[in-house]
């Protein structure tokens, strides 16, 4: 049994899956390239009318499918021209006072710069995108990880997918 919640902010509870047709995968898609498309836009588009494709969508967000809506922003455009990833691991030779995750996970998400962070498994322990004003402030941020473990720089040039499709299937 799984918890989680839609992007209404309802807490629901789902023990089953729901399987995507053709007609939804076009739903996601349109809603990919632009969340603010219409009920009536997407429904000219896949041949349903305003309220069925709603229906669709709310059925994609009570699964936990849809789980937001967003906009997507450029980080030069707000002067954050050291838009970079970060991969992270800590020093296993330290004995930290307190579970190290949790450390960086505070630190992660009290700092303005840092856009988005993940905690992985395998040879790292995380990913970080952030986006930071100046090389001063990087190194700054940098010389606070190495603080608890090692951490590789590497500078985004250029963001080019970031989308979900219908997986291929075989005839």
């Amino acid at each position: 049994m799984v918890v989680f919640f839609n992007a209404r902010g309802v807490a629901l509870v789902s023990d089953k899956k729901i399987e995507l047709d053709a007609t939804d995968w076009k739903i996601l898609d349109a809603l990919q390239n632009d969340a603010r498309i219409t009920f009536r836009e997407i429904g000219s588009s896949v041949g349903l009318t305003a309220p069925a494709v709603r229906e669709r969508i709310l059925r994609m967000e009570d699964a936990g499918i849809i789980t937001g809506y967003g906009i997507n922003i450029d980080p030069a455009a707000l002067g954050r021209t050291m838009h970079v990833i970060i991969s992270f691991k800590f020093d296993s030779d330290r004995a930290y006072r307190l579970k190290p995750n949790a450390i960086l996970t505070g630190l992660l998400s009290s700092c303005r710069d840092v856009v988005r962070y993940w905690e992985t498994y395998g040879d790292l322990d995380f990913l970080i995108e952030a986006a930071f004003s100046s090389k001063q402030d990087l190194d700054g941020f940098l010389d606070t990880l190495r603080e608890y473990g090692f951490a590789r720089t590497h500078i985004i040039v250029m963001s080019t997918k970031e989308k979900y499709e219908r997986p291929f299937e075989f005839a």
